[in-house]
């Protein structure tokens, strides 16, 4: 039996049909973090009954630059005026362009379709996210990298009632993941079939599974105390986290991100916003042991699933 300590956020399936607001006072914030060969690149879009913002972070590797932490935040107002395209210069050598004046959203913070975000860096394109990579290289005038970006990590948090789904691309294709969980049992499907099922849930609200999806293996936990037991908590909440092993990224410096920088990019930009959060209750981190807290540096992509009830 195994297990991946991160807790996680989660969203249900995206839709193009309404936007419902998220809960009052309340913000749904959904977190990645990408490997490139500038060194880690961390986003967080966040949603709000006031609109949408991008919060992004560079941390710079082996730099002589008296700022290895670059930021930058960028305010999407809908009924206000905000500069829909333009660049930003984050320091030297870096500087990142966006387009989002055809953009379109969903539920969901980050946009669905019809915009770019790319981080030039060195004039090459460290960073490209979005649906018009060749406006993108257009207006950037970038040069491809010389090793592509890789998602290491997503994090979402969003509210339903009962049944939670998403996207995530395994195995060389995207997947449909499902999870299901009502009082007497916890189920996990993956395009449709189920993959895991848990009975007994008062004696395993918390646990962990190794299970293998087309060739695939993937690490499943979940944590779902605060709901069998704090039934009357309108803050209680679930966490689940998927662990997609991948066999091509066995060398974990690969890309020159060491145990340090993973570890202290980890648990700055996405363990303190849900675990803190926790109450007090074990968290998925808090219950891993030594051997699968090595898990902490990437050895493939981790989808963090972070679920509050209605």
């Amino acid at each position: 039996m195994s297990s991946s300590p991160f807790p996680s956020c989660f969203r249900p399936y995206p839709s193009r049909e309404a936007d419902p607001p998220p809960p009052p006072h309340s913000t749904i914030s959904n977190l990645t973090i990408y490997q490139t060969e500038t060194g880690a690149v961390t986003l967080t879009w966040s949603r709000t009954m006031m609109g949408r913002s991008l919060h992004i972070e560079l941390h710079q590797q082996h730099t002589l630059d008296s700022q290895p932490l670059l930021s930058f935040n960028l305010h999407i107002r809908p009924f206000l005026f905000w500069k829909k395209d333009g660049a930003k210069k984050l320091g030297p050598n870096t500087v990142l362009f966006w387009n989002l004046s055809k953009a379109k959203f969903g539920s969901n913070p980050e946009p669905l379709s019809g915009f770019y975000v790319a981080l030039v860096v060195h004039n090459h394109m460290t960073l490209l996210l979005g649906d018009a990579p060749r406006d993108a290289y257009s207006k950037s005038k970038a040069h491809p990298p010389a090793t592509p970006q890789l998602l290491l990590l997503k994090k979402e948090h969003v509210f339903a009632d009962r049944l939670y789904s998403t996207r995530a691309t395994f195995g060389g294709k995207p997947r449909h993941i499902q999870i299901d969980c009502d009082h007497s049992k916890l189920c996990f499907s993956v395009d449709g079939h189920k993959v895991l099922q848990i009975k007994r849930l008062k004696w395993k609200f918390r646990g962990n599974e190794r299970v293998q999806v087309d060739g695939v293996h993937v690490h499943i936990s979940w944590d779902i105390y605060n709901w069998l037991f704090h039934k009357n908590n309108s803050d209680a909440h679930a966490i689940f986290m998927f662990k997609f092993e991948d066999d091509h990224l066995e060398d974990r410096n690969i890309l020159g991100f060491s145990n340090f920088d993973w570890a202290k990019t980890f648990s700055s930009s996405s363990v303190s916003s849900s675990a803190g959060s926790f109450g007090g209750s074990s968290s998925v981190l808090e219950w891993s042991s030594v051997e699968e807290n090595e898990l902490v540096v990437p050895l493939g992509f981790s989808l963090l699933v972070y679920a509050s009830k209605r």
